[in-house]
């Protein structure tokens, strides 16, 4: 797969001198505290999708943060225009597509994600450490946003009458119906009208993808030949898991909802 990356290759590449790795993990929702990882890879830094790089002036969680926002913390990371960036999380794949989605989005295409996360790199019997690593010098990465990445509320609104366009939520099926309450307090149940359901854990096996041949068939049963997917969720995290194996798949055209649920299901 192009997007993802394998223990196995990933550590074959610790001595990349252009390698960084991130720890993009977050507690799921409805959990509370702060994420703490249990161990670290090789010189592995913060990756912090909740706080250092969200939108600080928005009262929705984890909306992405500005241009200048996002290059000033990238550049202290040591990211530079040629670096090569591996993402990963805790365990399976929920929060690190989000990073990469992120990347993407202020133009920094060279980066993948770690299949499995650092589950599967423990139970592999890699190297870690404790904490996280500290650049010591700045990068020169310049964030540079590329529009239609994410999109807003109205842009939703105005696509949902368009046959051309799909929006796919990736919560949980019983979530979509409204079976299940939301794990965020002061939310409706229900989905935004005309969507369709495509629970990100369908297209996972253990926490890791599925066959891509298996993925694509549930993207084509679902969107036939539109010609703009658009991806939901609860907070626009999981979202990005439906954007990173669309992109995969070869689907182009693709855009994140970034308030998702938690802005469309307000009470």
């Amino acid at each position: 797969m192009k997007n993802i990356i394998t223990n196995e290759q990933l550590y074959t590449q610790l001595n990349d001198p252009a390698l960084i790795l991130f720890d993009a993990g977050m507690l799921r929702p409805g959990i509370t505290g702060n994420y703490v990882a249990k161990a670290v890879l090789p010189n592995a830094q913060r990756f912090d999708i909740k706080n250092e790089l969200a939108d600080r002036f928005n009262p929705l969680p984890n909306t992405l943060c500005s241009e200048m926002q996002f290059t000033q913390v990238m550049q202290k990371a040591g990211v530079n225009h040629d670096s090569y960036i591996v993402i990963y999380e805790d365990e399976g794949l929920f929060s690190a597509a989000r990073a990469w989605w992120m990347l993407k989005s202020m133009g920094f295409d060279n980066v993948k994600v770690l299949s499995g996360g650092l589950s599967k790199w423990l139970e592999s019997g890699y190297p870690v450490q404790q904490n996280y690593s500290k650049e010591k010098h700045n990068g020169n990465f310049i964030a540079r946003y590329k529009a239609g990445y994410f999109i807003n509320k109205q842009q939703v609104q105005n696509a949902i009458d368009d046959p051309a366009i799909v929006l796919l939520d990736a919560r949980a099926h019983k979530r979509f119906t409204g079976e299940d309450p939301e794990p965020r307090a002061d939310m409706r149940s229900g989905h935004i009208p005309n969507s369709l359901s495509l629970p990100y854990s369908e297209l996972l096996c253990s926490g890791e993808a599925k066959p891509l041949n298996e993925i694509k068939q549930q993207f084509t049963v679902l969107v036939g030949n539109a010609e703009q997917l658009q991806f939901s969720c609860g907070s626009g995290i999981t979202a990005c898991i439906l954007a990173l194996f669309a992109d995969e798949c070869g689907y182009a055209n693709l855009s994140v909802y970034d308030g998702s649920w938690s802005e469309w299901g307000k009470k």
